[in-house]
């Protein structure tokens, strides 16, 4: 039998046993899910958009040269 102690052993756990298990759980560190990368995606993609929109003056010459350099 496994060490660890259950879920239903929080409630007979001594206040401060319940504290310190309640925060090795948040500490936890787990790999990100897909649904935390689409949040990231979806808050940095249209803070690009807004970037080349106010800088696309600076931007568009910049593109220009490289095509012509290429």
């Amino acid at each position: 039998m496994s060490n660890r102690r259950s879920r239903a052993d929080l409630l007979s756990m001594d206040p401060s046993g319940r504290a310190d298990r309640i925060r090795t759980c948040w500490r936890r560190e787990e790999a990100q899910t897909m649904s935390e990368y689409v949040i990231v995606l979806a808050v940095i993609t249209p803070a690009i958009l807004i970037a080349f929109g106010l800088f696309s003056s600076a931007i568009v010459p910049a593109f220009e040269a490289a095509r012509g350099f290429l």
